[in-house]
């Protein structure tokens, strides 16, 4: 599947997750509009037919509609419970009036009245005009059966399932049959056999089956929302931030602060599009300490989510080691060769730096500072420093994404880790993720840390990535060097997503964190650390698309990598093109 495909069908289950109020379910459909993009107000209905309804009778029922007709019978019944919904949700949720009449517009747009259409894609067109207060135009026999499914809000789960029997029988004289309760993953797939038509015009509901992602494994076929494996790539959003933060810490460990501090980092860091969102700074779990899950958590699922994760985590700890002792000879070489380089350029580098201050030889293009953010360092001064006189951070995104990657990606860590310490330069290594709601920071090397690389391994993927609050998160944690040159080396994929809306607007109001929005928004956070004069690179390896993204994000302090096997080469130059 192309990995835009991959975001929309992310973007539909985000929508399904949010109005259906329950962010455990897996949902049988998905929806999308004819330009391949998740149709917002469809995916709202599928969600609100598991707020309102049963999910496993509903389920069950559709996968009771089966033969040749199955997708005109799964089309009837969506357009049922599309009226229904509609009506029952309308009075509290005033912006599905305009949804509606947009999802209407959009799937006749494209209507061609001299192409045959089958007769799901006629009734559906028919129930769109009628949405518009158009005529139908449908037959009498068609017009009937349309009216047939007008399902009204007062209707139970059961009589629902059973007007739809009645229907099927005295239209069709078909009767659904009850089937074995289909087993495997639901995720992500957008067009599924039956489903698929040639050029269609109308937005389609598509269930979710089985697929492969190399991408999301490393090892076999991705388990992407496999009841025992879900939490390597969705670990589910609550709505009780103190069960979620229970949850995070449990699997991550816990956080470096007091709740007080927390408070005070989070009052500070989320807010704007990270409004809601928190914050948990950890240095991972002690591997002498026996893992335990929180009493308060009394779940069962949680409970063994968060034990089959910590044991993933061992087993990927494991993994990593054994792939740098396979190659330790390749990596070695590596680091005698960037450390010599690099040290070579300090014992060449003029380290003078230009200081801002608040006095001295005026900086022009820093005046706007003094006057829109009453920062009075609009000065420079030219300062010899102890070499060397930068620090380095290195902030690796940790997401889903990345799991094939795992054993390079904490190789190439440490690595870097090694040939800086070597020449002396103060570096911090942390990994980020998004989960629940918490963008976990992981911090495997602080500036001050010696001999402390083999925390590298412990380097795990999982969950989504918030990258500007991830951003803001890498800006505290960078105020604890005392050089007076700081450089943040990014290893993103330029594709920031999560499943936590932006700041307190309605998710039908294209307030999730993902394309456009959440690009901005990394933009704008990398941006603002080069104001206060963090210089912030890019380390990308990525499809074309997102290189576009990368470029947009970073600008000219982009290096795009062909492998991760030239993760280390590419900071390690750039330092030297730094130190030149």
């Amino acid at each position: 599947m192309e990995e835009q495909d991959i975001k929309e069908a992310k973007r539909a289950r985000n929508f399904i997750w949010m109005a259906a109020c329950d962010y455990d379910i897996e949902p049988l459909f998905l929806a999308f509009a004819p330009d391949g993009t998740a149709d917002i107000y469809l995916n709202l209905i599928i969600g609100l037919t598991y707020k309102w309804y049963e999910q496993d009778k509903i389920d069950d029922f559709f996968n009771q509609l089966t033969g040749k007709n199955a997708t005109l019978y799964e089309g009837l019944l969506w357009i049922g419970l599309e009226n229904a919904l509609y009506e029952k949700e309308r009075q509290t949720r005033p912006a599905l009036y305009d949804l509606r009449l947009e999802y209407a517009k959009k799937s006749l747009a494209g209507a061609n009245k001299n192409r045959e259409y089958s007769r799901i894609d006629t009734i559906r067109n028919a129930h769109c005009r009628k949405i518009l207060g158009k005529p139908s135009k449908l037959g009498q026999e068609d017009e009937e059966l349309l009216h047939a499914f007008c399902f009204t809000p007062d209707m139970t789960t059961d009589e629902i399932i059973e007007k739809t029997r009645e229907n099927l029988w005295k239209y069709f004289s078909y009767k659904p049959l009850k089937v074995a309760k289909p087993q495997g993953i639901y995720f992500l797939q957008k067009v599924a056999g039956a489903f698929h038509s040639v050029g269609k015009v109308s937005t389609q509901y598509v269930r979710a089956k089985n697929y492969y992602d190399s991408n999301l494994s490393s090892y076999g076929t991705a388990l992407s929302m496999e009841h025992s494996k879900r939490y390597l790539i969705q670990f589910s959003l609550q709505k009780d931030p103190v069960e979620a933060k229970w949850y995070v810490s449990a699997c991550f460990g816990e956080s470096m602060y007091s709740d007080t501090q927390q408070a005070l980092i989070e009052k500070k860091l989320c807010v704007g599009n990270h409004k809601n969102c928190h914050l948990l700074f950890t240095r991972g779990v002690a591997p002498e300490k026996k893992q335990t899950v929180p009493d308060e958590i009394d779940n069962k699922r949680e409970r063994r989510e968060i034990l089959e994760f910590t044991k993933e985590t061992a087993l990927q700890y494991d993994k990593n080691k054994e792939h740098f002792q396979k190659n330790r000879a390749v990596y070695q070489n590596s680091i005698r060769t960037l450390t010599e380089s690099l040290r070579m350029h300090l014992e060449t580098a003029d380290e003078t730096f230009w200081d801002a201050t608040t006095h001295g030889r005026i900086k022009p293009a820093s005046v706007w500072k003094a006057l829109y953010l009453d920062n009075p360092r609009v000065f420079e001064r030219k300062d010899e420093v102890e070499t060397p006189g930068f620090s380095v951070d290195i902030m690796m995104d940790a997401s889903s994404s990345r799991k094939q990657l795992q054993q390079n990606i904490a190789a190439q860590a440490y690595v870097l880790s090694k040939s800086l310490t070597n020449c002396g330069i103060p570096v911090q290594i942390y990994s980020y993720c998004s989960i629940r709601g918490y963008t976990v920071m992981h911090i495997f090397k602080e500036y001050d840390d010696y001999g402390v690389e083999d925390e590298l391994f412990r380097y795990v993927a999982a969950g989504n990535n918030r990258d500007g609050l991830a951003l803001r998160a890498a800006s505290h944690l960078m105020e604890q060097s005392q050089k007076p040159k700081k450089l943040l080396f990014m290893f993103s994929d330029a594709s920031p997503q999560d499943d936590q809306i932006a700041g307190e607007g309605a998710f039908y109001k294209d307030r999730e964190y993902t394309d456009a929005l959440a690009v901005k928004d990394t933009v704008n956070e990398v941006q603002r650390l080069k104001n206060y004069g963090i210089d912030v690179i890019g380390i990308f390896m990525g499809s074309a698309h997102d290189s576009e993204l990368a470029t947009k994000i970073f600008g000219r302090s982009l290096v795009k990598i062909k492998s991760i096997n030239e993760f280390a080469d590419a900071v390690g130059r750039v330092l030297n093109e730094i130190l030149t």
